[in-house]
């Protein structure tokens, strides 16, 4: 193959790495058949830890900022635009107050602060578009459903 064609030649890339070749080979279509491969894991009828954090069965998807021990910035009914639009403005506006703070006297201590400021806000942005994961979820469902029955008709 020439270097033309291994530049033009598309490749097949996953955002995931493949796994191990010895889980790849337990899960073949034969040994599916056969019986041969591991059943799944048990599911948890308690709780179970994620990233070290204790999770019940019954937990909300999305926990309140508030069950975190997190201030809330926004009201509680909000429109999702506007309240990111205000977080992402927010931000902007506090990376240049702490990039005037760095430039003016970098061992203040207000330096601290506005980086704390800015982590808040960075977590309020991401626990509002992990409010749209439940609703993302559903329409990839839905769009997924209605291939499949375009392709059975």
């Amino acid at each position: 193959m020439t270097d033309q064609q291994q530049i033009t030649t598309p490749q097949n890339e996953s955002a995931l790495p493949l796994p191990p070749i010895q889980y790849i080979s337990l899960y073949s279509d034969e040994n599916i058949r056969r019986g041969r491969s591991l059943p799944p894991p048990a599911i948890p009828r308690d709780g179970y830890q994620m990233f070290g954090f204790p999770m019940n069965m019954d937990d909300a998807v999305i926990r309140p900022l508030e069950s975190q021990k997190i201030r809330r910035l926004h009201p509680c009914n909000y429109d999702h635009r506007r309240e990111l639009k205000k977080l992402n403005h927010s931000i902007l506006a506090s990376f240049l107050d702490l990039l005037d703070i760095l430039i003016k006297c970098p061992e203040s201590p207000r330096r601290q602060e506005k980086l704390e400021d800015i982590t808040l806000l960075f977590i309020h942005m991401h626990h509002l578009v992990n409010e749209f994961r439940p609703h993302q979820a559903r329409e990839t469902l839905r769009v997924m459903l209605e291939m499949q029955k375009k392709t059975a008709d």
